[in-house]
């Protein structure tokens, strides 16, 4: 059985009243020897000695992917493997790593199912990774209003939703390299391989566009917004005007330089995946 700090992160999308004993348990009965737990936001994510001077081979972690990212980003080179459970509020890497399926059917799941531990695909900006997914431009205020909602706070609600609404019709869009006649009110990024990135592009030229990014993003998955998928591409230049482009890093809000020079990459810290 493998020594696994299980994280749980309560302020998380779906997480918030999970019984973290009843997830322990299941990972217990799945082989994983559940010999420490960490809540957050209360407790801090570990850093590499602390796995390391705790024996740690597995890291079981029950949040979104903002905060998977950031404790991968605290892991480095570290020798175990991230067990990534579904309890955010889009769940993108679980979704690719397991399959779009809930919590409670992940665990029944890891009863009989054959884990192995693999490096997974990524996005490469300059020396940052980024697991799951790069948003840049306009349309990216709309987050703001996906965790309004989530938190239904209505005084937050009254001023994002104007804001997002005139920052994605504004005429400061993003691009593709030079290609300045095609603009568009954002640009997804995501890794499909190794050596492949996807790329979509998001659309907002009239009313309609507006409303299906509005509902995109209140049904947790903005890809279903208005969009044309610009193809399969081995790295991808973001270009923009100004200095800096508003940006979603795995569903974190930022602001990045531009030009957004992106390769695909894998990573180096390895993930439990299902055998195939």
């Amino acid at each position: 059985m493998k020594r696994t700090l299980l994280i749980t992160n309560t302020s998380s999308g779906s997480a918030n009243g999970v019984d973290e004993q009843t997830v322990a348990s299941s990972l217990e009965q799945a082989g994983f020897d559940v010999v420490e737990k960490r809540i957050l936001p209360e407790q801090d994510l570990p850093s590499q000695r602390d796995l390391e001077s705790s024996l740690i081979e597995a890291v079981a972690i029950l949040s979104g992917d903002g905060t998977i990212s950031n404790l991968y980003k605290k892991l480095a080179k570290w020798s175990g493997a991230i067990l990534v459970l579904p309890g955010g509020t889009m769940n993108l890497l679980s979704r690719r790593l397991h399959g779009d399926i809930s919590l409670a059917a992940l665990l029944d799941a890891l009863q009989t199912s054959t884990l192995v531990p693999k490096p997974i695909s990524l996005i490469a900006v300059s020396d940052q990774h980024i697991l799951t997914g790069l948003t840049v431009g306009p349309s990216t205020r709309w987050a703001e209003v996906r965790e309004g909602m989530r938190h239904a706070d209505l005084q937050s609600l009254a001023e994002t939703i104007p804001a997002a609404w005139s920052e994605t019709l504004s005429d400061e869009g993003v691009w593709v390299g030079e290609d300045t006649e095609h603009q568009f009110a954002s640009l997804f990024v995501e890794p499909v391989d190794g050596d492949h990135l996807s790329v979509i592009a998001f659309l907002a030229s009239n009313i309609g566009d507006m409303v299906g990014h509005g509902l995109a993003w209140l049904r947790k998955d903005f890809r279903d917004g208005p969009h044309i998928d610009l193809g399969i591409m081995c790295d991808v230049t973001i270009s923009a005007e100004g200095i800096t482009a508003s940006a979603l890093i795995d569903g974190e809000a930022t602001e990045l330089p531009v030009p957004i020079h992106c390769r695909a990459e894998m990573s180096e810290v390895h993930f439990l995946v299902h055998k195939q």
